[in-house]
Formats: structure tokens, C-alpha cells, sequence
């Protein structure tokens, strides 16, 4: 064989390699499993990470890793414009406009990215020079450039969300996060707390790269400074309700950490991290159910679709509420044999698996009110920070009653007045019914208390 006829063959062998994965990755079993799968091994590291510090480191980095988390989502409510105008072009049949929409936010948010870590660097800095950090400026800086750099990468990511473009949506999440898996474990072996968010913030620059290279943001389309101005107003009150939810699912720490001393904290901050990472994971998976909602209500009669988003979110608050069951029998023993340092976070872990039924819910609601609600902005100006300052007065005030344990049975105090506040502005923009609104938050009642009792019985 000639070496042109060698190199051909191997050439249609490489070529045939490819169609052979893309063909697999086709396969909605195959790319159906991969968030699920990364999901899972994300959600390992997070358990593993604590056998990694003493508690009192264990505390800080329950602090510092909110900055990445606030990172994240710091895009001024592009993602929720995404959300919001993309399906809705796509249900009237215009996908021309859905596409323009779709660059201009892309490039939206990549403005944002620049501006936004500016801004986090000065204040960093600031707060350092006056010694009011809890951490070193050093992992500030990087876990604030880690978590926006990957807000960057996730843009083309969210315009495959709304359009409902599944494989595509999962391979490049899966890609993303399992950033957190790789990235955070490999750097907290290698260099500690700091060399975690190095090793994060050098994952997402690459993908934040690659990920733009396959989709990339057209100049024709490159808003203007004026027009970017305008469309981040826009999307501002849809950013402050994501930035404030996000605010409240880790706001127990910042609370309690102010009133629990830094020993005592890091115990408290474990099962905190418990509890954000169920919530979390469990979040992660509406992406794969509200865009196609969303996009039925835009072309649907007012509560045409409550009877079935009262079964579906029924169903989701009874399926968390069984996994919480085993979790709260066995808190003492799978804590004492696999953390033994943190032992004394037992009783502080199983209260906080109590609040777990309503707060996943309202991660379910969130979007859908974010993307369908006829006035999305007062979930940010009054739904999450009434929930928040909710969580704070209930963190005080239980805290000088029952002490740590109190700090947080107060996650549960608040999380049950925040379903009932979104389903009443659900039911204002008419997609819940008054009578399946009033259903599914006994449902939420009911297992909230059933938990409750069961840490009672176990606790006694």
C-alpha cells in the first residue's frame, strides 16, 4: 500500500471513529446519562471534600466557595432572557428573531463577564485592605474568577436549553461541570483551598474558549454599548431574583457564621453543604423540564397546564422527601464511620434535611416563574428577600432559644412561607389554579412535617 492510500485509510478510519461517537452521543439513553452521571460524581466530591479539612477549615471554604456560586449566575439575567424570549419566538413560529435574541445576549454576557470581576476584584481588595475578609484575598479573587469565567462558558450552553436542543445541552454541561469534579478535587490534593480555585478558574478559561469557538458569537450581531446597556436592564430584576435565591440556599452559613464560633461553625457549615448540595443537584435537573413548559404555556389558555404541574412538582416534593427519610435514619451512622470530625454536626445535618422538600420545590418554581410569571421582577424585589430576611430573623431568634440547632431548624421556618409567596404570584399569572396552588403547598406542609417528626423520634 502506498503511503497516500495508507493515509487515506487511516483518514476514513478517524472519520469513521467520529460518526461512530457522534452517533452514540446521539442516543438519548447515552446523553441522557451524562448530566445524571456527572451530576452524581460532582455531588461524591462535594462528600469527599470535607475528609480533606479540619472543621475549621472546612469552614471558610464553606464561605469562599459562594463567591464561585454567586459567579456563576452573575450575568445580569441573560440567561433568564434566554429563557424567556427564545421559547416564546419558537412557539409562534419565529426563528429568525430567536436567533438574533440568542447572539445579542451571548454576547451580552460576555460584557458582563469582564465588567462583573472588575468590580468583584475592587471590592475584594477593598474588604481586604479593611481585614474584613473570613478567607485570604488570594482564594477570593480566584473562586469570583473561577465561578464567572464559567458563567462565560455556560452562555452557549443556556441557547441550548431554550431550544430545547437536549443533547447538546447535556454534553456541554456535563463537559462544564465536570470541571467540579476534576478541577476541584485534583486542585484541593495539590494545593489546598487555593490551589481548588486555581485549578477551577484555569478549567473554565479553556472551556470557556472552547465552548465559543463551537458557537461563536457573530459580529454582525455584536450589540452596541447602549443597546447591551438596555438589554441588562431588562434583564436586571430577572438577575436579582437568581442572584438573591442563590443568596438565600447558602445564607444559613452566612448567617450562622456570624453567630457560632469558628470551631462550633465548621460542624454547622457541614451539614450546610449537605443541604446546598441536595438542593442544588436536584435544581439542575428542572433545566431538562421547564424550557419545553414554558414554551406550552406561551401558547396555551390561563391554568391550562395546573393539573399537570401540580402531579409533576407533587411528585418531585414525594420523591425528595424518600431520599430524605434514609438520610435522616442514618445521618449518625454514616457520619460517624465516613467524617468522624464532624460528628457533632450530626443533629445540625438531619434539621437541615427538613427544609429540603420545600427549598427543591422552589428551585423547580423558580424558572418557571422567571420565564413564564407575568411580573417575574417581584420575586426579586419581594418573594426571595422576604424569604431571606425570613431566614435571618428565624436564624437569631432560634439560635437564642435552641442554640446551633436552632441556627438551623430556621432553614425550615422559612422555606415553607417562600412556597406559599411563589405560588400565590404562580396563580396571579395563571398557570396554578387557586385550588391545586393550595394542594400542592399541604403537600409541601405535610412533608416538611413528617420530617420533622422523624428527626424528633430519632433525635429523642
Amino acid at each position: 500500500m502506498t503511503a497516500t492510500g495508507l493515509g487515506s485509510s487511516i483518514g476514513e478510519v478517524r472519520q469513521q471513529g467520529r460518526r461512530s461517537a457522534i452517533g452514540l452521543l446521539s442516543r438519548p439513553a447515552v446523553f441522557g446519562s451524562l448530566v445524571p452521571l456527572v451530576t452524581a460524581l460532582n455531588a461524591l466530591v462535594g462528600l469527599v471534600l470535607p475528609m480533606l479539612m479540619a472543621p475549621s477549615q472546612f469552614g471558610e471554604y464553606a464561605l469562599v466557595v459562594t463567591l464561585f456560586q454567586y459567579g456563576l449566575i452573575f450575568d445580569l439575567g441573560a440567561s433568564q432572557l434566554i429563557d424567556r424570549w427564545i421559547p416564546a419566538h419558537l412557539g409562534t413560529n419565529q426563528p429568525d428573531a430567536a436567533e438574533r435574541v440568542g447572539q445579542r445576549l451571548l454576547w451580552l454576557r460576555l460584557y458582563i463577564a469582564a465588567t462583573a470581576y472588575a468590580v468583584t476584584a475592587l471590592v475584594l481588595v477593598a474588604l481586604a485592605a479593611r481585614q474584613e475578609l473570613p478567607f485570604s484575598l488570594g482564594t477570593g479573587l480566584l473562586s469570583a474568577l473561577a465561578g464567572i469565567l464559567y458563567m462565560a462558558a455556560l452562555g452557549p450552553a443556556c441557547l441550548y436549553r431554550a431550544h430545547s436542543a437536549r443533547r447538546n445541552y447535556a454534553i456541554s454541561i456535563a463537559a462544564l461541570s465536570f470541571g467540579l469534579v476534576a478541577a476541584r478535587l485534583g486542585g484541593m490534593l495539590a494545593g489546598g483551598t487555593l490551589g481548588c480555585f486555581a485549578a477551577l478558574a484555569l478549567w473554565y478559561l479553556v472551556f470557556a474558549g472552547v465552548v465559543h469557538l463551537r458557537m461563536p458569537p457573530r459580529l454582525a450581531e455584536r450589540p452596541s454599548l447602549a443597546e447591551a446597556a438596555s438589554l441588562a436592564a431588562r434583564g436586571l430584576p430577572l438577575f436579582a431574583t437568581s442572584f438573591v435565591w442563590a443568596f438565600y440556599v447558602t445564607a444559613n452559613r452566612w448567617f450562622a457564621s456570624r453567630l457560632i464560633a469558628p470551631g462550633a461553625f465548621g460542624q454547622f457549615a457541614f451539614g450546610a453543604n449537605i443541604f446546598a448540595l441536595i438542593v442544588g443537584t436536584a435544581a439542575g435537573f428542572s433545566a431538562f423540564y421547564y424550557p419545553r413548559i414554558t414554551a406550552r404555556l406561551a401558547g396555551s389558555a390561563p391554568f391550562a397546564l395546573s393539573r399537570r404541574l401540580t402531579a409533576d412538582c407533587s411528585k418531585l416534593v414525594t420523591g425528595v422527601t424518600a431520599v430524605m427519610v434514609p438520610g435522616i435514619l442514618l445521618a449518625g451512622t454514616l457520619i460517624g464511620l465516613v467524617y468522624p470530625a464532624y460528628v457533632h454536626g450530626v443533629a445540625t445535618a438531619r434539621i437541615l434535611l427538613v427544609a429540603a422538600p420545600p427549598v427543591v420545590l422552589a428551585s423547580w418554581l423558580m424558572p418557571i416563574s422567571l420565564s413564564s410569571g407575568r411580573r417575574p421582577w417581584v420575586d426579586g424585589i419581594i418573594v426571595y428577600p422576604v424569604a431571606t430576611a425570613l431566614l435571618g430573623a428565624a436564624t437569631y431568634g432560634l439560635f437564642q432559644v435552641l442554640g446551633v440547632a436552632g441556627a438551623a431548624w430556621a432553614s425550615s421556618a422559612s422555606g415553607v412561607p417562600l412556597i406559599a409567596m411563589q405560588l400565590a404570584l404562580l396563580h396571579h399569572a395563571g398557570i396554578f389554579r387557586s385550588r391545586h396552588a393550595a394542594a400542592l403547598l399541604a403537600v409541601t406542609v405535610a412533608a416538611s412535617g413528617a420530617l420533622a417528626c422523624l428527626v424528633w423520634v430519632v433525635s429523642s
